[in-house]
């Protein structure tokens, strides 16, 4: 049995990038890791361009040579493929499952959100491995393009647009915290937006499962995005600290830049307003990046807060 070494779970992005074609229903397929008769492998794919790096992983637009797209008798199905290291994945990033395995993770969250999707997550289709790496098959959704690309190219979003999309990624946040799910890395990065305006959060490398009375007290996600008494070094909850993540990014949307450009000033600064949207919005900000985590925010509160309700 494969025993998981020391090391850090990659994460990272997903850049912007043309479809093929449609993939095929999701209760076609099944785990071909648990096949044991015939499992993928890395060779089976077509590897299009890389679409991401980070420090402990990357990710590709891949099409399976086995898998045509009958339909057209001419083209494959895209697929996304993220590359999880195996001697990066710290030793308490793993659970032992008694249907999965030995996976890290990130696989067994983005399994039990296959049994309870939302039209605002990413879907694992598949998951196989090898020696050096698990590779986690998503489907591509609308051209790949992230959040951050997205308002890099759309520099005069209006309110109701800003509205659409967070309160996409809101209910995506409310359903993970519902069941029992942190993300711990939510950013304009991990959010995948299509030509319609429809958005699916992604990247799953730094979630986690909740249980009574736990705290973590380890670093994940990113610096700019992080709360301030996770960079304190306190132990902390987790539902919380996805709220200051929502709040940075709703900033973000809004005046297309980081509210705090260092780690003083997400500790201490007071928060600059360049200009008003409107009341409300600069409310709900406010009251999701509430340095005092017993009255910051809940996620039913952001959900049910007067500007989303509009």
């Amino acid at each position: 049995m494969y025993k998981p070494p020391q090391g850090v779970d990659p994460t990272n992005i997903i850049a912007s990038t043309p479809p093929i074609s449609a993939t095929p229903p999701l209760n076609m397929r099944k785990y071909s890791a648990l096949n044991l008769g015939s499992p993928q492998s890395i060779d089976d794919f077509v590897i299009l361009h890389s679409l991401g790096q980070g420090a402990y992983g990357h990710v590709d637009l891949a099409y399976n040579k086995n898998t045509p797209n009958k339909a057209s008798n001419t083209s494959y199905f895209e697929t996304i493929l993220k590359y999880v290291i195996k001697e990066k994945i710290l030793a308490d990033c793993w659970m032992n499952d008694k249907y999965l395995g030995l996976v890290p993770i990130e696989i067994h969250v983005l399994h039990t959100l296959r049994r309870i999707p939302h039209d605002n997550i990413c879907t694992m289709t598949d998951f196989f491995e090898d020696s050096n790496n698990y590779y986690i098959e998503m489907d591509l959704h609308g051209e790949g393009m992230d959040l951050f690309d997205y308002i890099e190219l759309n520099e005069k979003m209006t309110a109701k647009e800003i509205r659409h999309i967070f309160r996409q990624i809101v209910q995506a946040v409310a359903h993970l915290h519902k069941h029992g799910i942190v993300h711990r890395d939510i950013k304009d990065e991990n959010v995948i937006v299509d030509n319609t305006g429809h958005v699916q959060l992604i990247d799953f490398g730094s979630a986690a499962y909740l249980k009574p009375d736990q705290k973590f007290d380890t670093f994940a996600g990113t610096l700019d995005y992080c709360a301030p008494e996770v960079l304190r070094g306190n132990t902390y909850t987790g539902p919380p600290q996805d709220i200051w993540s929502l709040g940075i990014l709703l900033y973000t949307l809004i005046y297309k830049e980081n509210p705090f450009y260092n780690i003083d000033e997400i500790m201490s600064r007071d928060l600059r307003i360049p200009w008003s949207l409107d009341e409300e919005s600069i409310d709900l900000i406010k009251c999701m990046l509430d340095r005092n985590v017993d009255t910051r925010l809940t996620i039913d509160q952001v959900v049910h807060h007067k500007w989303l309700q509009q």
